[in-house]
């Protein structure tokens, strides 16, 4: 299939109105109080700004790379801004993707940093690969849609095919390939001069579904903050979660210990009045730099010193008639909405996957624009399994 862009009137977003309130903390209607945003709470506490006579706002648990504070970055590739849609079927599945760049206020037409690839047969109709890819930095934009180009490129057809008419198809021959795919798409990277990945990289959650009738297998490989679940029916006729990815946040207890062994600090960045703001993030052992919000990443070369790193985590799962779909989507969707609420939106629309993958955008963007100032790009495959 090809990818479009899309007419933003069609992305199911309204980018002008603030949505309605109702029933949200503070009052049932009106406008939303503004406070400070996270970028401008970042900013103060990296480069001194002077702190305005102003309540402090609340916490905040925002991901956003300190690196990549757009407010600071370059417009970016005109190409990449606005809506992205993807769609295809064959007798093994059908899938809608979409892809929304996020929003400021300061007037500007955000860059969606955000890429995907979703190609329903990929040498052969029984095998597909699916992907996203999260731009962060000021060449965010950049290195995510290099690595959309790049990845399938790095996969054998050919070994894929060899593998999926077996009986039962090796499952860590599978995990190889995706693992030499993520690390050598990362090399080339660092060696490209077209584009600069000292301080952007890219989330990577990407996999393969392989298998003949009886035997389906998908094989996920994640790196970063982006995510893949299983939406399932139980025995009960309930509707159930299997994740395909672990997220890789500096401030878990064995991406931590990788990131210190390397002479890297993991903490939250302190604002002003010594308070943190957000997540954990991964600096250097004497700079505030990269201020990165996860542990792993394609690109980020100066992160890569103090053990961040490409090689993905691979997990693997066995299709059955219970499984309904798969889900893969950017930190734009998983911010706000749990993997249970997304499982539910999409069971609720049935066998749309459009209409699925639009819902779960327009609400991931209006609980971004009830909790924050900006918007951070969304992004929403949706998989529907048609045979198993």
């Amino acid at each position: 299939a090809v990818q479009q862009q899309e007419d933003p009137d069609r992305s199911g977003i309204d980018r002008e109105r603030e949505p309605p309130r109702v029933g949200m903390p503070g009052g049932p209607t009106g406008p939303k109080e503004r406070k400070p945003s996270l970028t401008s709470r970042l900013g103060n506490a990296m480069f001194g700004k002077k702190k305005e006579a102003t309540p402090p706002p609340p916490k905040q648990n925002r991901r956003l790379s300190v690196a990549g504070d757009t407010h600071q970055s370059p417009i970016g590739d005109p190409n990449s801004r606005g809506t992205v849609i993807d769609q295809a079927s064959n007798d093994w599945l059908r899938y809608f993707s979409l892809s929304n760049a996020g929003y400021e206020p300061d007037g500007h037409k955000k860059t969606n940093q955000d890429s995907f690839v979703s190609i329903h047969e990929f040498g052969d109709p029984s095998v597909s690969v699916f992907g996203v890819f999260d731009g962060h930095g000021s060449c965010g934009h950049l290195v995510s849609g290099y690595v959309k180009r790049e990845f399938p490129k790095a996969l054998s057809k050919s070994l894929l095919k060899a593998e999926t008419v077996k009986a039962e198809p090796d499952l860590k021959a599978i995990g190889k390939l995706l693992n030499d795919a993520f690390v050598g798409v990362n090399n080339r990277l660092e060696v490209d001069k077209a584009v600069d990945s000292s301080l952007s990289g890219t989330t990577a959650v990407a996999g393969c579904i392989v298998g003949k009738s009886g035997s389906r297998k998908v094989v996920m490989g994640n790196a970063g903050d982006s995510r893949a679940i299983i939406g399932y029916e139980d025995a009960e006729g309930k509707f159930k979660v299997k994740e395909l990815s672990d997220d890789h946040k500096p401030d878990r207890e064995d991406e931590r210990a990788r990131v210190l062994s390397y002479g890297g600090r993991v903490e939250p960045l302190i604002d002003e009045d010594g308070e943190p703001i957000g997540p954990h993030r991964v600096w250097l052992p004497n700079m505030m730099l990269p201020g990165l919000a996860m542990a792993r990443s394609i690109g980020d070369d100066i992160a890569a010193t103090v053990g961040v790193h490409a090689i993905p985590e691979i997990m693997t799962y066995d299709i059955t008639e219970r499984d309904k779909f798969m889900v893969i989507a950017s930190d734009g969707v998983w911010e706000f909405l749990s993997n249970e609420q997304v499982v539910e939106m999409v069971r609720a629309c049935g066998e749309d996957g459009e209409r699925a993958a639009r819902e779960v955008c327009a609400k991931s963007y209006h609980e971004w624009r009830a909790e924050e100032e900006v918007v951070d790009d969304i992004t929403c495959v949706v998989v529907h399994f048609q045979k198993w």
